[in-house]
């Protein structure tokens, strides 16, 4: 039982030893284990190694044998680039030949495009010379067939008399209207005094009426809102109301006497509304209606010889006073410190003319102002056109001036040969009477202004300092009247109602109506023709070198 702890121990030992040893063995065995995988690792490796060396070698012969054949690519492409190179030499070099040569033939086209410049400045210079007297030919051609053409429009309207006289009136119309066209269309003057008088006679003519008593016609006044119709006043205390009418196919004029009273001398009369204001040379003023009935106002003077109205009221102009006549009586009366011999009311401002050429103004409030005179000259008519705002001044020596709205005198209208009388305007056209029996009838847009400029322009202008180029326009005509010779003084004219008659008065008596549209007349006349000139009467009036000619 002794050795029995020494055998446990010795089995225990035995035991220890035995796991040792083991435990031993496992270490050794995984020791072992692992530089076996490790060698086989290594082994591995090499082969692997081994392999890519052989790889490398082989690519690197590969890569060799590509290198060379690069070389020899690269080698290709030097003697190549070197070939190119010598082309690229032999190219330039062609190319700075060509660029010599290019330079050389831009030079020669440049020298040869200022030479064609210069050629082709020469051309359109020759051109614009060429169209120059061509347009120059061109238009003194059509001066000369303009002027031949308003030549043959005069010897028509002369021929149209002649034929009138000598019983052919379907001739003599057609005669007359071709006249008028040519002159309206070629820049002429309708109011050539011929052409005027055929269309005249192509119409109505002029009819005339005669007052009872032989008495003066001092003044016509036209009736508002009733055309064809006025009043005349005589030195023979007539006053007539007149009418124009179509009698028998024919324009006659009818009167009606409203008063006969030998003690009046009147000198002027006005119809304001229905009532009719006559004025007597030495008083009074008769107030009268359409149907005779009449009262009369004493005036403070004599020696009346005009009515204007003023407003309400109507003003009273003595040669040596003035006074408004309103509310059936006589106010504000002024004495004058010497005589007048024409007076006009210029758009609210009344113009005093007096006998030895002096020149005042009077307002509304009847304040009166001396002023510089319009003109160096006597006046003895004065009229003013409200629609131009043209005043027309006429002088004892016959001549007439327009002035515009600046006071600046536009022309002289050498007009009659002795004192003038009465001046009226309808539209453009301005007529005139006076003592040398005659009545002026003037187109003022046929008249030719030095500056240039036309009429109703030069109405507008304040100065005019140089004439203004008209260029190669065909010119206007000048300006002629018509002139018209009665057998007496033409002491009044009065423009109608309907703006284109003209009442004409004379010394002797007589009374004319007279149509002053020459384009009224011609329409006229246009809707009477019912025929064309035939060519033989062509050819024997008009003539060969103008072009046949239809007006209906």
């Amino acid at each position: 039982m002794k050795n029995r702890p020494t055998l446990i121990i010795a089995l225990v030992a035995l035991a220890v030893t035995a796991g040792v040893a083991t435990v031993a063995y496992r270490m050794g065995c995984r020791k072992s284990q692992k530089e076996l995988t490790a060698m086989q690792e290594e082994m591995d490796r090499l082969r692997a190694g081994e392999k890519d060396a052989a790889i490398v070698k082989r690519v690197s012969q590969q890569m060799e044998d590509i290198a060379y054949q690069q070389k020899a690519i690269s080698d290709q492409q030097r003697d190549r680039a070197e070939v190119q190179s010598i082309l690229a030499t032999q190219s330039a070099e062609r190319a700075e030949m060509e660029r010599r040569a290019a330079r050389e033939a831009e030079q020669k086209a440049h020298t040869a495009a200022e030479v064609a410049e210069q050629e082709r400045a020469n051309a359109e210079r020759q051109q614009e010379i060429a169209r120059e007297q061509r347009d120059e030919a061109t238009h003194a051609r059509n001066v000369a067939d303009t002027l031949n053409r308003r030549t043959q429009a005069r010897s028509m309207a002369v021929n149209s008399q002649v034929r009138r006289e000598a019983n052919e009136p379907e001739v003599a119309d057609l005669l007359a209207y071709a006249s008028w066209y040519f002159l309206k269309n070629n820049r002429g003057n309708p109011y050539y005094s011929e052409t005027f008088k055929s269309l005249t006679l192509a119409t109505d003519g002029i009819p005339r009426y005669k007052v009872r008593e032989n008495g003066a016609v001092n003044a016509i006044s036209r009736i508002p809102g009733r055309p064809g119709q006025c009043v005349v006043v005589t030195n023979y205390g007539e006053v007539e109301w007149l009418t124009a009418g179509i009698n028998n196919g024919a324009l006659r004029i009818v009167s009606k006497r409203l008063l006969f009273n030998t003690a009046y001398d009147f000198r002027d009369v006005r119809v304001i509304g229905s009532t009719i204001y006559a004025l007597s040379l030495k008083g009074p003023l008769c107030i009268m209606d359409f149907k005779g009935k009449m009262e009369s106002v004493p005036l403070p003077e004599d020696d009346y010889f005009r009515l204007i109205p003023t407003g309400d009221r109507l003003l009273v102009v003595g040669r040596k006073s003035l006074c408004r006549y309103g509310d059936g009586k006589v106010l504000d009366r002024v004495t004058l410190d010497k005589p007048l011999s024409a007076v006009v009311d210029r758009n609210g401002t009344l113009c005093l003319f007096y006998s030895d050429g002096s020149y005042a103004e009077m307002d509304a409030k009847g304040q009166i102002t001396s002023k510089k005179p319009l003109l160096p000259y006597v006046v003895t008519a004065a009229y003013y056109d409200r629609e131009t705002s043209c005043l027309l001044l006429g002088t004892e020596d016959g001549t007439v001036y327009p002035i515009n709205s600046y006071n600046r005198v536009m022309e002289v209208l050498a007009a009659h040969k002795s004192r003038c009388a009465d001046i009226t305007m309808l539209g453009p056209v301005v007529v005139t009477g006076g003592y040398d029996k005659n009545v002026f009838i003037w187109n003022m847009d046929n008249l030719m202004f030095e500056s240039g400029l036309s009429f109703r322009e030069e109405l507008k202008r304040e100065s005019v300092s140089k004439r203004e180029a008209a260029g190669k326009e065909i010119p206007t005509e000048w300006l002629v009247p018509v002139d018209y010779a009665f057998d007496g003084w033409t002491l009044s004219v009065c423009g109608d109602d309907d703006e284109k008659s003209l009442w004409i008065g004379t010394s002797s008596g007589n009374i004319m109506l007279l149509n002053t549209s020459a384009d009224d007349m011609a329409q006229r006349l246009y809707q009477r023709l019912n025929r064309n000139l035939t060519q033989q009467e062509w050819a024997r009036y008009v003539g060969v070198s103008i072009p046949y000619m239809t007006f209906k």
